[in-house]
């Protein structure tokens, strides 16, 4: 049997952590983050999310590095 791919607007809420907006938790809604490279936890519940741009290219903020 063939397995359909994924349809966004039919499989539900699926919160991300976005590095250039506020970001509530939706485990206790406060927003205190560890910031990974693929992922943001929570400080007070743990709970984790995946974050929205994991394109691999450097953010605004971060540094290159010199070649």
């Amino acid at each position: 049997m063939l397995q359909l791919p994924i349809q966004l607007g039919r499989t539900g809420f699926r919160p991300s952590f976005r590095l250039d907006q506020a970001n509530p938790c939706p485990g206790c809604g406060k927003s205190h983050w560890y910031v990974g490279r693929a992922t943001a936890e929570c400080a007070f519940c743990g709970s984790a999310l995946p974050i929205a741009e994991t394109s691999g290219a450097p953010h605004r903020g971060w540094a290159r590095a010199a070649c």
